[in-house]
């Protein structure tokens, strides 16, 4: 799993086709994210973002604390539950 930040103006993923781009300048809630569309978010919320995109990607429901961890830390970055967001993500797979 890797997220590329190929400049500060984007982010995209080697697993997902999710990204964030960046919509403003020197505003701290800048950027959007593809599966959060109607949310502007920080830089660091964008990332864990895409954090949660990967790892519903390679798998929704995790088994390992490990990942079920990062699944709650980055949801509560986002500042959404971590079931909206997996729910969210595997409606846009489906679509």
């Amino acid at each position: 799993m890797t997220i590329y930040a190929t400049d500060d103006w984007s982010m995209t993923s080697d697993l997902t086709d999710e990204n964030a781009v960046r919509v403003a300048d020197r505003w701290m809630l800048a950027w959007r994210c593809s599966w959060l569309p109607d949310r502007l978010l920080t830089r660091a919320q964008a990332l864990a973002a895409m954090v949660l995109a990967e790892i519903v990607a390679a798998d929704p429901y995790p088994r390992h604390e490990a990942a079920q961890g990062r699944m709650i830390s980055a949801a509560g970055e986002v500042g959404i539950p971590v079931e909206q967001a997996v729910f969210l993500l595997m409606r846009r797979r489906s679509a």
